[in-house]
């Protein structure tokens, strides 16, 4: 699912995807009280209630406490050098997982639309790492040429 204005834009890999992530998500800041709300309702159907973030540190996440409270539940945030960059682990009540890949906020909207779309899909199976630098070629070649 993708979505524009104030909803989430995330798009999930169906149930029976693989790969590393499970799906990608383009949040519009690096604020966690403000941005963890919307992608947990987003996935709510998929995880149930999260009640674990896993980040990694050094990602640029604003986070000032290890806990959150979203719609009266509390959720713990964990931040691990050894995460690989530019994921989030979500981890719900019956230990149900999903791993998305965090486009960051200030990326081109061409390039985001294609991470999300790459990791979105059933048959990919890169690396976080490897869907961002793709789309970032990607989003370059589908830019007009200038030549004369």
């Amino acid at each position: 699912m993708t979505a524009v204005g104030d909803e989430v834009r995330l798009q999930l890999k169906p149930a029976a995807g693989g790969g590393y992530v499970d799906g990608a998500w383009w949040p519009r800041s690096r604020d966690a009280v403000a941005e963890f709300p919307g992608v947990l309702a987003a996935v709510h159907e998929q995880v149930g209630d999260v009640e674990r973030i896993s980040y990694a540190l050094g990602d640029g996440w604003e986070i000032a406490h290890r806990k959150l409270v979203v719609d009266g539940r509390i959720v713990r945030l964990e931040g691990f050098h050894s995460m690989q960059a530019d994921t989030l682990a979500l981890i719900g009540t019956q230990q149900r997982r999903l791993i998305l890949l965090v486009v960051a906020p200030d990326t081109a909207r061409d390039d985001a639309t294609a991470a999300l779309r790459t990791a979105a899909d059933p048959d990919t199976n890169a690396s976080a790492e490897d869907i961002l630098a793709g789309a970032r070629h990607a989003g370059r070649d589908a830019a007009p040429s200038l030549t004369t």
